[in-house]
């Protein structure tokens, strides 16, 4: 072998050995770094509480949708904040549709009604899917704010927040996500959606923890 290609090949080796030396440097580096955690947007406080779903322009429908978006709400926050002190929400729709015969009844009036210290107020803006699935995506948004029943004051959000409208959560379902469930049943894309809804309520009051490709942690 001539001396020229002697040299060449040792060339060669070295720049290789150099790449793999970066290489498993930037996979120890992706292995040691922190997963990502998204904040709570608002730490609630350990006290009894309530969802209240409040529709009054039937948005979500079936009614049983509604119940699906508050209860999962309720769980989660269970599960994820610790809150063992949750109220069933259907006891809050209850309630309030009592006090609807006898006019518009109040967030703090169903709080207080239900023997929660705050309540998780939801109202929804959109809750869409198409009728041919696969033409478009199905998707939700919605209103959320936490009231104090006693003093009917507005815990969050704050006015640089959202204010007295309320923090605005989206959810959407990818078209391949919807066509999937409907491979299912007929009803499966809709309880999807509420159910997901439920969930990106619950979190807006939790940190929840991410995979460095963006998937959330199991247990999370």
């Amino acid at each position: 072998m001539s001396p020229w290609r002697c040299i060449g090949l040792a060339l060669i080796v070295a720049a290789s050995t150099q790449m793999t030396g970066c290489n498993i440097a930037q996979a120890v580096e992706t292995l040691t770094r922190p997963d990502p955690i998204v904040d709570a947007k608002y730490d609630l406080a350990l006290r009894p509480t309530v969802v209240m779903f409040d529709d009054q322009r039937s948005i979500v429908t079936p009614v049983r949708l509604r119940r699906d978006v508050a209860e999962e709400t309720t769980v989660v926050l269970m599960e994820c904040a610790d809150m063992s002190e949750m109220i069933s929400p259907m006891d809050a729709t209850r309630l309030a549709h009592k006090l609807d015969r006898e006019g518009r009844a109040s967030i703090s009036a169903v709080g207080t009604g239900v023997g929660a210290d705050q309540v998780i107020y939801i109202e929804p803006i959109v809750f869409s899917s198409p009728s041919v699935v696969g033409t478009a995506e199905p998707r939700a948004a919605f209103r959320v704010k936490v009231i104090e029943s006693a003093t009917r004051k507005r815990l969050w959000p704050s006015d640089d927040e959202g204010g007295a409208a309320g923090w605005g959560v989206q959810v959407v379902l990818t078209r391949d996500e919807a066509m999937r469930l409907a491979s299912q049943s007929n009803s499966a894309v809709v309880r999807e959606l509420a159910r997901r809804s439920g969930d990106e309520i619950a979190r807006l009051f939790c940190d929840t923890a991410y995979s460095q490709h963006g998937n959330r942690l199991l247990g999370q």
